[in-house]
This record gives structure tokens, sequence and C-alpha cells, in this order.
């Protein structure tokens, strides 16, 4: 996000696990790109999945959540609130998603409301929002988030908003809309962190790495299904679609948040902005659809015994 050249600004924007910590900063301005570069490049994620040890067979998460806390509020400052609020001020809006265990449904949080309440309950909501959103079921304990709801006051347990759905285009009852009254006007930008395709690699019959690569698996394929269902969404309503994610050919482990891996990671990105093959268009306003993944830069001897394997076509995901 930082390497575009000229980007839109976007009425709305969301974010949900790694990407709402990110949202704040885009929908705040381009003055705080400097800001969000130190936060991905800066080494501050280097401790984030810190084991608790023997405490994690007593305690909701394997990994210690003060890292994660500390992360987010090491950035999320006084400044950053007022800019979010400058900018709900002026109409635009900024969504972030949970998951609440309690109702098992995707919470959308208003964060520019949030931001432009002066109360110190809000300002913790903010942060408490922001980490709960990347808090990975498992991995992390959950969050519980406090707030008033029809003049009473509400406690629930929240966790990642990608237990539901990996990015938040609309909510699910307008999924289904076909009536916006954006036909021609409307456009979608899905920033994806990771690669959604499958990846063949032997599994190891270790409890551990079984459990890495079924949340793997299970996430990829939420991704590839939020993916068809907006495009769709578009279609219907005829929105473009645009969508940028990890390259094919560049490597990536979702649970590596080392300095040096972030880094690569940033600077492959920077790279593919500033070559202009970031973003793809998926779905234009004439409904005309194109593969939601990117083509491989070729096909390995495993992928080729895959497909042979195949009795009968998988319906391509763009239908």
């Amino acid at each position: 996000m930082t390497a575009w050249p000229d980007p839109p600004t976007f009425e709305v924007v969301t974010g949900v696990s790694t990407g709402a910590l990110i949202a704040p900063f885009v929908f705040a301005g381009r003055s705080f790109d400097p800001a969000l570069t130190q936060a991905y490049t800066g080494g501050h994620a280097d401790g984030l999945l810190k084991s608790r040890g023997l405490l994690a067979l007593f305690l909701p998460g394997v990994f210690d959540p003060a890292p994660l806390r500390d992360l987010v509020l090491d950035n999320v400052d006084e400044t950053l609130l007022r800019a979010v609020a400058a900018e709900h001020a002026k109409g635009r809006r900024l969504y972030v998603a949970t998951t609440s265990l309690d109702t098992q449904t995707q919470i959308v949080w208003d964060m520019g409301a949030l931001a432009s309440r002066d109360d110190v309950a809000s300002r913790v909501l903010f942060v408490n929002v922001l980490i709960a959103s990347a808090s990975i079921p498992g991995a992390f304990p959950p969050v519980p988030l406090t707030y008033d709801h029809d003049g009473r006051q509400v406690s629930e347990i929240h966790v990642d908003g990608g237990t539901v759905a990996n990015f938040l285009v609309a909510p699910e009852p307008l999924l289904l809309a076909d009536n916006l009254g954006a036909r021609g006007e409307g456009r979608i930008w899905v920033l994806v962190n990771g690669k959604p395709e499958p990846k063949f690699q032997v599994a190891t019959l270790s409890p551990a790495r079984i459990a890495a690569r079924s949340f793997d698996t299970m996430m990829k394929a939420i991704t590839r299904s939020d993916l068809a269902n907006t495009a769709q969404f578009a279609r219907v309503n005829g929105m473009t679609m645009n969508v940028a994610m990890i390259g094919p050919e560049t490597e990536e482990d979702s649970l590596d948040f080392g300095r040096e891996n972030m880094n690569r990671l940033f600077q492959a990105g920077r790279a593919a902005m500033q070559a202009g093959q970031a973003w793809r268009t998926v779905m234009d306003a004439q409904g005309r659809a194109a593969p939601l993944l990117p083509p491989r830069a070729e096909s390995s001897s495993s992928d080729t015994v895959a497909a042979a394997g195949e009795r009968t076509p998988a319906p391509s995901q763009d239908q």
C-alpha cells in the first residue's frame, strides 16, 4: 500500500485479522505510510509467537498475548486516533471485524465512531477490537470486549475475524443484494495477506504439524470462498473488483513474523506495486470475470500428478 503511487481515496476501509492492524493507517492517510512501514518492517513482531510453555496446558492460547497487545499499543497512539476521527467526520468509514464466540457471528465495529469519542472506555475498546481481530483461535487467547448495547453493558468473548470471513466487503445479508444503486460506480479492492491457492506438501504425522496444516488448509479455502462470493456480489451489482495477494514466485509462511521474513515480503509487495503488477482486475463493471488466483509461473511435478488424479473437474472459482 505504501508504494502505491496514486491510490484512490477509499470511502470505506475494512480490516480483518492482520488487515485490522493495517486498516487504520490506510484510512488515516498517506502521512501515516512511514508508521505503517515501521510497524511491519521494524522488527516489532519478532517476538509475537512467544510460547506460554506449560501454562498453555491450563490457559486458552498457546502463545503469550502480551506481544500482540504491545504491538497494537505501540502503534495506535493519540495522533492516529485523531486522524481516524477526522476522516470519520468527513463521512468516510473504517470498519474492523471480529468473531464473537458467544453468538458465533461476525461482528463489525465502527472504528471511526469509537475514535471520535473522548472517553477512556472507547479508547480501550478501539485497541481491544484490533487485538481481538488478530487473535487466532487456539494460538492466542480470546479477548473480552465490553460495550454498551441498548442502554445496557454487554461483555462477549471475541477472536480473529478471519474465523468467519477472511476479509469484509459487506455484512452477509448485503452480499445477497443485487440492487445497491452502485452499478458502474462501485469499486472493490481486496488485499489478501497470503497465498490462498492450495500448495502441495507431504503431510507429516505429528500432532502440531497436522494441526498447523489443517488450519492453513481451512484458511486458504475460506479465502477462496470469500473471493468467489465477493466476485459474484460485484457482478450482480455492476461493480469492479480488484485483488492483490502474494505472488506465486514468492515463498510465504503465515506464522513467520521474524524481521527478515517481514522485510522480504514487504519488499516483494513494494516491487510488485512499483511494477504495476500488484492489483489484478478479477471482475469488471460489465460482469466479465478473470481468474481469482494469479497464474502459476510453472507447474511442479506434484501439481501435474494431482491434476491427473482428479476424476471430475472442479468448477472454476469465478462462476
